[in-house]
Protein backbone atom coordinates (compact mmCIF):
# COMPACT_ATOMS: atom_id res chain seq x y z
CA UNK A 1 0.00 0.00 0.00
CA UNK A 2 1.26 3.43 -0.86
CA UNK A 3 0.63 6.64 1.07
CA UNK A 4 -0.81 9.75 -0.52
CA UNK A 5 -1.19 13.26 0.75
CA UNK A 6 -4.22 15.34 0.00
CA UNK A 7 -7.93 14.82 0.28
CA UNK A 8 -9.43 11.44 -0.65
CA UNK A 9 -12.44 13.18 -2.25
CA UNK A 10 -10.09 15.01 -4.65
CA UNK A 11 -8.77 11.57 -5.64
CA UNK A 12 -12.39 10.47 -6.18
CA UNK A 13 -13.16 13.57 -8.24
CA UNK A 14 -10.21 12.65 -10.49
CA UNK A 15 -11.81 9.25 -11.22
CA UNK A 16 -10.36 7.09 -8.46
CA UNK A 17 -12.40 4.58 -6.49
CA UNK A 18 -12.44 5.12 -2.73
CA UNK A 19 -13.26 3.16 0.42
CA UNK A 20 -16.13 4.26 2.68
CA UNK A 21 -15.91 3.03 6.28
CA UNK A 22 -19.35 1.86 7.43
CA UNK A 23 -21.26 0.17 10.19
CA UNK A 24 -23.36 -2.93 9.65
CA UNK A 25 -26.82 -1.74 10.60
CA UNK A 26 -30.09 -0.18 9.53
CA UNK A 27 -32.73 2.19 10.84
CA UNK A 28 -36.48 1.56 10.98
CA UNK A 29 -36.82 2.97 7.46
CA UNK A 30 -34.27 0.41 6.20
CA UNK A 31 -31.49 2.89 5.51
CA UNK A 32 -27.98 2.51 6.86
CA UNK A 33 -27.20 5.26 9.37
CA UNK A 34 -24.48 7.21 7.59
CA UNK A 35 -24.48 10.25 9.83
CA UNK A 36 -20.80 11.05 10.35
CA UNK A 37 -17.37 10.98 8.79
CA UNK A 38 -16.65 9.77 5.29
CA UNK A 39 -19.93 7.80 5.24
CA UNK A 40 -21.93 11.02 5.72
CA UNK A 41 -20.05 12.72 2.90
CA UNK A 42 -20.72 9.71 0.65
CA UNK A 43 -24.43 9.73 1.61
CA UNK A 44 -24.64 13.46 0.85
CA UNK A 45 -23.05 12.91 -2.58
CA UNK A 46 -25.11 9.78 -3.36
CA UNK A 47 -28.56 10.12 -1.73
CA UNK A 48 -29.60 6.57 -2.73
CA UNK A 49 -26.57 5.03 -1.01
CA UNK A 50 -27.97 4.70 2.56
CA UNK A 51 -31.07 2.84 1.28
CA UNK A 52 -29.01 0.60 -1.03
CA UNK A 53 -26.50 -0.27 1.67
CA UNK A 54 -29.14 -0.61 4.39
CA UNK A 55 -30.92 -3.20 2.25
CA UNK A 56 -27.65 -5.14 1.85
CA UNK A 57 -27.04 -5.00 5.61
CA UNK A 58 -30.56 -6.25 6.36
CA UNK A 59 -30.15 -9.12 3.89
CA UNK A 60 -26.67 -10.24 5.00
CA UNK A 61 -26.80 -9.06 8.64
CA UNK A 62 -23.56 -9.83 10.54
CA UNK A 63 -22.11 -11.38 7.37
CA UNK A 64 -22.27 -8.11 5.40
CA UNK A 65 -19.04 -7.97 3.42
CA UNK A 66 -17.21 -5.26 1.50
CA UNK A 67 -19.44 -4.22 -1.40
CA UNK A 68 -18.70 -2.14 -4.49
CA UNK A 69 -21.14 0.66 -5.23
CA UNK A 70 -20.29 1.02 -8.91
CA UNK A 71 -22.52 4.05 -9.45
CA UNK A 72 -20.27 6.09 -7.17
CA UNK A 73 -16.97 4.23 -7.56
CA UNK A 74 -17.11 3.38 -3.87
CA UNK A 75 -16.27 0.31 -1.81
CA UNK A 76 -18.43 0.04 1.33
CA UNK A 77 -16.05 -1.29 4.00
CA UNK A 78 -17.58 -2.49 7.29
CA UNK A 79 -15.63 -1.41 10.38
CA UNK A 80 -18.36 -1.57 13.03
CA UNK A 81 -20.18 -4.90 13.52
CA UNK A 82 -23.91 -5.46 13.74
CA UNK A 83 -25.28 -4.58 17.19
CA UNK A 84 -28.19 -6.29 18.92
CA UNK A 85 -30.19 -3.21 17.96
CA UNK A 86 -29.19 -2.65 14.29
CA UNK A 87 -30.00 1.07 14.39
CA UNK A 88 -27.36 1.48 17.13
CA UNK A 89 -24.46 -0.21 15.30
CA UNK A 90 -22.97 3.18 14.46
CA UNK A 91 -22.39 3.92 18.17
CA UNK A 92 -19.92 1.08 18.67
CA UNK A 93 -16.18 1.26 18.38
CA UNK A 94 -14.68 -0.13 15.20
CA UNK A 95 -13.44 -3.73 15.32
CA UNK A 96 -9.89 -4.65 14.35
CA UNK A 97 -11.09 -8.15 13.45
CA UNK A 98 -13.74 -6.70 11.14
CA UNK A 99 -11.19 -4.32 9.58
CA UNK A 100 -8.89 -7.30 8.96
CA UNK A 101 -11.74 -9.22 7.33
CA UNK A 102 -12.81 -6.20 5.27
CA UNK A 103 -9.25 -5.53 4.07
CA UNK A 104 -9.01 -9.14 2.86
CA UNK A 105 -12.35 -8.83 1.05
CA UNK A 106 -11.39 -5.48 -0.49
CA UNK A 107 -8.24 -6.98 -2.02
CA UNK A 108 -10.32 -9.86 -3.40
CA UNK A 109 -12.93 -7.50 -4.87
CA UNK A 110 -10.24 -5.61 -6.75
CA UNK A 111 -8.96 -8.89 -8.23
CA UNK A 112 -12.49 -9.94 -9.26
CA UNK A 113 -13.35 -6.60 -10.83
CA UNK A 114 -10.06 -6.47 -12.74
CA UNK A 115 -10.56 -10.03 -13.97
CA UNK A 116 -14.00 -8.96 -15.23
CA UNK A 117 -12.41 -6.20 -17.31
CA UNK A 118 -12.67 -3.19 -15.00
CA UNK A 119 -9.61 -1.01 -15.22
CA UNK A 120 -8.28 0.71 -12.12
CA UNK A 121 -5.89 3.30 -13.50
CA UNK A 122 -5.56 5.04 -10.15
CA UNK A 123 -5.00 3.19 -6.89
CA UNK A 124 -8.09 2.71 -4.72
CA UNK A 125 -8.12 5.43 -2.05
CA UNK A 126 -8.35 4.14 1.52
CA UNK A 127 -8.95 6.40 4.53
CA UNK A 128 -7.76 5.55 8.04
CA UNK A 129 -10.74 3.25 8.55
CA UNK A 130 -11.99 3.05 12.12
CA UNK A 131 -9.82 5.93 13.32
CA UNK A 132 -12.17 8.88 13.33
CA UNK A 133 -15.55 7.79 14.66
CA UNK A 134 -14.44 4.23 15.43
CA UNK A 135 -12.05 5.26 18.22
CA UNK A 136 -9.09 3.26 16.92
CA UNK A 137 -5.56 4.62 16.59
CA UNK A 138 -3.69 4.71 13.27
CA UNK A 139 -0.90 2.57 14.81
CA UNK A 140 -3.53 -0.18 15.28
CA UNK A 141 -5.05 0.04 11.80
CA UNK A 142 -2.16 0.83 9.44
CA UNK A 143 -0.31 -2.51 9.98
CA UNK A 144 -3.50 -4.40 9.09
CA UNK A 145 -4.03 -2.39 5.91
CA UNK A 146 -0.36 -2.77 4.95
CA UNK A 147 -0.55 -6.53 5.40
CA UNK A 148 -3.53 -7.06 3.08
CA UNK A 149 -3.43 -4.19 0.59
CA UNK A 150 -0.78 -3.89 -2.10
CA UNK A 151 0.33 -0.91 -4.19
CA UNK A 152 -3.02 -0.83 -5.98
CA UNK A 153 -4.28 0.90 -2.82
CA UNK A 154 -3.35 4.34 -1.50
CA UNK A 155 -3.75 5.39 2.12
CA UNK A 156 -5.14 8.89 2.58
CA UNK A 157 -5.07 10.40 6.04
CA UNK A 158 -7.51 13.20 5.11
CA UNK A 159 -10.99 13.23 3.71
Amino acid sequence: MITRTGNIWDHHAEGGWIVIATNIGWKSDGTNPMGAGIAKTAADKYPDLPAWYGQKCRKHQADTAVLPYKLGKLFLFPTKPLADQPWMSWKQDASLDLIRQSATQLALWLEILQRDGNKFIKPVGVPLVGCQNGNLKPKQVIPILQKYLNDQFALFERY
